[in-house]
């Protein structure tokens, strides 16, 4: 029974901190473009890429959450935890590095 409420409050609090995460991101994204050099498709690119990524990141504290007391699923869920994270994050860092290199 403990490990379903440490499952359970993991998930709920990976949730809010990549809410809060993407809150604070998306707000430096939108003013990524302040000065108005970059192309606004790379900019809209820089948006929803860091927002998808930040999904992935945050979708992944579900398997990890349900892997505390899902013993026998637990390493399939690990691995889904993994690369949903990796992929989300790979994701950002792409968009990142693709929005501020093609700046004049």
């Amino acid at each position: 029974m403990m490990w379903k409420v440490c499952g359970v409050l993991f998930i709920v609090f990976w949730i809010i901190a990549h809410l809060a995460w993407g809150a604070m991101a998306f707000i430096a994204d939108v003013m990524a473009n302040d000065s108005g050099r970059a192309d606004p498709n790379k900019h809209m690119m820089l948006i929803f890429g860091m927002m998808g990524g930040q999904v992935l990141c945050g979708a992944a504290g579900v398997p990890a959450g349900l892997a505390f007391f899902w013993r026998s699923r637990r390493k399939l869920l690990l691995w889904l935890f993994a690369i949903l994270f990796v992929v989300g994050a790979l994701i950002q860092g792409g968009v990142f590095y693709s929005f501020f290199s093609s700046m004049p």
